[in-house]
């Protein structure tokens, strides 16, 4: 605590005190009869004038004294309890903030899963989406919040909180675009961005290995999409037999149920509680259960498979083990088994009820993955590049697509975030316009502008190149890339045909 408030404290007291002492001082009994207080005599001022006002003066002297004193040291030290103050709600701003970022949980009733996407301390990540335009389920890039503040003002943050991302994964949190989150919940959530902002040369410094992921991911594109166009095929075959396995699983489910119904007649060699004749016949639906675990058009996990695998022998009370590799008695596998097959039952039934419109959305997706990879409309000819913008030189081609890629593409580029099976030609435009036909040229005949632009960003209501008029949705990168690496961006965009 600081002295100020002691100082007055102590002076309060003084007064109090003193303003007693005079009160109590003249209400003193006298001797004989009693005279009312109000018709009593006051001292005369020859009593008045000896030690007694001596004592009051000297009294109100130290009291003045210490006003004197309390008051100016209680007004330099306002200034930093104020400020101290300042930084104690700065300091929760920010804790209140980083709570609404993480995930919502018991100990965390007030977070909205920010982190979800974007990464424990904003490193960036991905969010689960059906891509609009495949219809396949995609894992969608969310951007690193790490280094946003380099790009985007605060305010430019805030519209983006607000309003969300409209065709993507980033849902409106602000109550303005009927999101949850009020004014000062989102002012918490930029105090706790402004502390998760890494060291400007950390983001300078992590330019190459941007670009050499996107120079890795356009060498594995083909392979990425094969892969999506086996596991679309797999999920259409689930959905296509799915009639069949559920027919089946209600069968079998039916006739384990009714077997451990009456497991206990009979002989019972190994004393489990299942009959010799039970164990037979669970040993039979676990053989039938698992051949339908086992097909193809069954998007089963290896752990589900196993538990289904069942050999239960007559004379060992305990046949199979868990996965810890404790022993389990004959009589609870048998009940596990019959979980999983109720389990495939409810997993199954709405793939049956829906089954013509899902198998209508799968088959559909199917054949956009197929045309992804059959146009390869992600693909780029650096040698044509490079001789049409770059003078032939194949490595600055290589670096400019990849700086563009990293920087520029997430709204420049449809379909860039859902990944090569649903990315279109780069500068095809998606949040942001269209850069291909000369389009760059055309908004900028002078390359400096252009140059300018892209290290400052669109400031909102404010005009740039040619009829352009700002809304403050384009970034500044003048802040995390070098001059030579904006002006590669701005050679592969004037380029793009």
């Amino acid at each position: 605590m600081s002295l100020g408030p002691i100082a007055v404290v102590i002076a309060i007291a003084f007064l109090l005190a003193g303003l007693a002492y005079l009160v109590n001082s003249g209400r003193r009994p006298r001797p004989g009869r009693e005279i009312p207080p109000n018709l009593a005599p006051y001292l005369t001022d020859e009593d008045l004038e000896t030690t007694r006002l001596t004592k009051t003066l000297t009294a109100a002297l130290f009291s003045s004294a210490l006003l004197a004193i309390a008051l100016p040291v209680y007004f330099l030290t306002e200034s930093g309890r104020q400020a101290d103050f300042v930084h104690l709600f700065e300091e929760e701003a920010v804790h209140i903030g980083e709570l609404i970022y993480m995930e919502q949980s018991p100990d965390n009733p007030e977070g909205f899963g920010c982190i979800a996407c974007h990464g424990a301390e904003g490193v960036g990540g991905g969010a689960d989406y059906i891509d609009p335009r495949t219809g396949t389920s995609v894992t969608w890039a969310a951007p690193a919040l790490n280094d946003i503040l380099y790009r985007y003002d605060e305010e430019e943050v805030r519209y983006w909180l607000i309003w969300g991302r409209p065709g993507s994964p980033m849902p409106a949190w602000g109550v303005e675009a009927g999101g949850p989150l009020n004014d000062q919940q989102l002012d918490f959530v930029i105090e706790y961005l402004k502390t998760i902002q890494i060291p400007q040369e950390e983001a300078i410094t992590a330019v190459d290995a941007a670009v050499s992921t996107e120079l890795a991911s356009l060498e594995g594109a083909a392979a990425s999409i094969s892969a999506a166009i086996a596991e679309q095929t797999g999920e259409l075959a689930a959905i296509v037999s799915a009639p069949d396995r559920l027919e089946w699983a209600e069968r079998l489910a039916a006739d384990l149920d009714q077997v451990l119904a009456g497991a206990t007649s009979g002989l019972d060699t190994d004393l489990d509680g299942l009959s010799d004749d039970a164990e037979v016949q669970v040993n039979r639906v676990s053989e039938l259960a698992f051949a339908n675990v086992g097909t193809d058009a069954t998007p089963s996990t290896t752990s589900a498979a196993d538990r289904l695998i069942l050999e239960l022998d007559t004379d060992n009370a305990f046949t199979t083990s868990d996965q810890t590799g404790e022993p389990v008695p004959d009589a609870d596998a048998a009940d596990l088994l019959l979980q999983e097959l109720e389990s495939q039952v409810t997993q199954l039934t709405p793939l049956v009820t829906n089954n013509e419109s899902l198998r209508t959305a799968a088959e559909a997706a199917l054949a956009n993955l197929d045309d992804a990879g059959a146009a390869e409309r992600y693909a780029i000819d650096f040698e044509s590049l490079a001789a049409n913008g770059f003078g032939g030189d194949i490595t600055r081609a290589e670096r400019a697509y990849g700086l563009y890629s990293a920087y520029c593409a997430r709204c420049h580029t449809a379909g860039y975030s859902a990944g090569p099976l649903a990315t279109l030609e780069p500068g095809s435009g998606a949040l942001g316009p269209s850069l291909r036909d000369g389009r760059s040229i055309v908004q900028f005949p002078d390359a400096e502008d252009q140059y300018d632009f892209i290290v400052n960003g669109s400031v909102n209501g404010q005009a740039y190149g040619v009829n352009g008029i700002g809304r403050g949705w384009m970034p500044g990168f003048g802040a995390v890339l070098s001059e030579a690496d904006i002006r590669l961006i701005v050679e592969f965009e004037r380029s793009l045909d």
